[in-house]
């Protein structure tokens, strides 16, 4: 197993492609749920899969790690990535503008220079955070998350002896941060300071980077995926049955990435070591990696697809079974729209700029 300074291509991981579907899937269900105004139990069942989030922030983090090239610049990196991420975001940004007045409402335009340039995240403004396209806020921390991967990763490589001694740095420094902000903070502010920060969302990024790290030092994950999978349902569904109310009534999000991102790191580590054994599993079925490698585009269009959507009903006497059939087509819908914006902006565009960029 090559090392990080070995100068050996990586090899692609299919098993974490495909979980990454079902991360967006479950990031998908949740917002069905909030704009169609699903039956309360369905909206109970879906309504922390925003945690998937976390599940994403943590295997950027992995992924990234994993494939970083030794003698990379960051001048390549950046360009790379760029060259991934920004031609989608845009396109659908803009695409967002007519859906927003469809809405009946206005766009925050004094935003805009802010979203395109992934920096929204930073000003304190609700209306600002998810401007145009709510999910992209992610976007936004993942470019923070970017700006200081070089340095993280140079980090983990110099250390790589004492990658526990890192991890158990970083795990105390969230622990630490989010008892401070619960201790001092109104919960009202949780979700910016807990949720939205990328200061504190660095924190999975980073245990993402170590995880990867030791698998590539020859660590594997002794358990199969199934085992941290079904303990990350559990815990999902003890979260919903038993977890504490903040005042708004709700869950508070710090907790739920907080009990359910253990589990994450664990379900990675074995999809992995799983791929890297060569196990036969079905996170390598041909039609799930497909569907993950189109999972950045459904995250980004499905917001702007269900509320075009959900305009068209507006006012429309539906019953549950109605709206229920409706997200289930909605769902459906916006995969087929995620493989056209991956197929006809996504792919070209990061073909067509990668080579120029990151020469």
């Amino acid at each position: 197993m090559p090392t990080p300074d070995s100068g050996v291509p990586a090899a692609r991981l299919n098993s974490l492609t495909s979980l990454r579907f079902f991360a967006a899937a479950v990031v998908v269900l949740v917002h069905l749920s909030a704009e169609l105004d699903l039956p309360h139990l369905i909206d109970e069942a879906v309504g922390l899969g925003y945690a998937g989030v976390a599940f994403f922030f943590t295997l950027s983090g992995f992924v990234l790690a994993w494939t970083a090239r030794p003698g990379d610049t960051a001048r390549r990196f950046y360009g790379r990535r760029f060259a991934r991420i920004w031609p989608a975001h845009a396109v659908v940004t803009v695409l967002t503008i007519p859906v927003i007045y469809l809405a009946g409402a206005e766009p925050v335009w004094g935003a805009l220079t802010f979203v395109l340039t992934c920096t929204h995240v930073w000003i304190p403004s609700p209306a600002w955070h998810y401007a145009f396209n709510g999910p992209s806020w992610s976007l936004a921390a993942e470019a923070f998350f970017y700006a200081v991967f070089p340095v993280l990763i140079r980090v983990a490589r110099r250390w790589q002896e004492r990658l526990r001694v890192l991890a158990a740095f970083t795990v105390t420094l969230m622990v630490v941060a989010a008892l401070a902000v619960v201790a001092v903070a109104p919960d009202t502010t949780w979700g910016f300071l807990l949720y939205l920060n990328p200061l504190y969302r660095l924190g999975e990024f980073g245990l993402g980077i170590l995880l990867a790290c030791a698998i590539r030092r020859g660590w594997r994950a002794p358990w199969p995926t199934w085992i941290p999978a079904a303990g990350g349902v559990g815990a999902y569904l003890a979260l919903v049955l038993f977890a504490p109310h903040d005042s708004e009534g709700e869950i508070p999000r710090i907790l739920t990435d907080s009990v359910l991102l253990p589990f994450f790191l664990a379900v990675i580590a074995a999809a992995a070591s799983a791929d890297l054994r060569g196990d036969r599993t079905p996170l390598r079925a041909p039609s799930l990696v497909a569907l993950g490698d189109r999972s950045f585009a459904l995250y980004l269009i499905h917001v702007p697809l269900i509320k075009a959507v959900d305009a068209g009903v507006a006012g429309r006497d539906l019953g549950d079974a109605a709206r229920s059939a409706l997200a289930v087509g909605l769902l459906a819908g916006s995969v087929c729209a995620a493989h056209l914006l991956f197929v006809a902006v996504e792919r070209p565009a990061e073909r067509y700029l990668r080579p120029r960029l990151a020469s």
